[in-house]
């Protein structure tokens, strides 16, 4: 499958809308984004995650060793522009876990008036 095929048959993602009420019902939010791209500014909450680390055992990249992480979950990945967090969601969805990616990443959800914070990366 080429890639003009993948971006026609992959999944829109959530709207900033659905992804509020998602995170508003205990949805879990990821960043696969690069270390340097989520300290210049990231949702707030959301989790740094190396996609890399999301093959191996994506609930241990996600939750790490928090005894209060809610491993069942759903999982809303997001990323700048929406294309490596549906990436990444579909990885999960093949692995069994409930997981969506936000349509048009963090730049949808900035310009929906939603804050981006800067800060660091806290990788667990």
């Amino acid at each position: 499958m080429g890639l003009f095929d993948f971006l026609n048959k992959r999944s829109s993602g959530l709207s900033i809308d659905e992804t509020l009420i998602a995170l508003s019902k205990g949805a879990v939010l990821v960043d696969v984004r690069t270390k340097g791209e989520y300290e210049a500014g990231h949702a707030p909450g959301a989790l740094p995650v190396d996609p890399k680390k999301l093959h191996d055992d994506p609930l241990d990249a996600i939750h790490g060793d928090n005894i209060l992480a809610d491993r069942d979950a759903a999982i809303v990945v997001i990323c700048d522009n929406g294309l490596r967090s549906s990436i990444a969601a579909a990885e999960l969805r093949e692995k069994g876990l409930l997981a969506e990616s936000v349509a048009g990443g963090l730049i949808a959800w900035a310009k929906d008036g939603n804050p981006v914070l800067p800060g660091p990366y806290r990788a667990r």
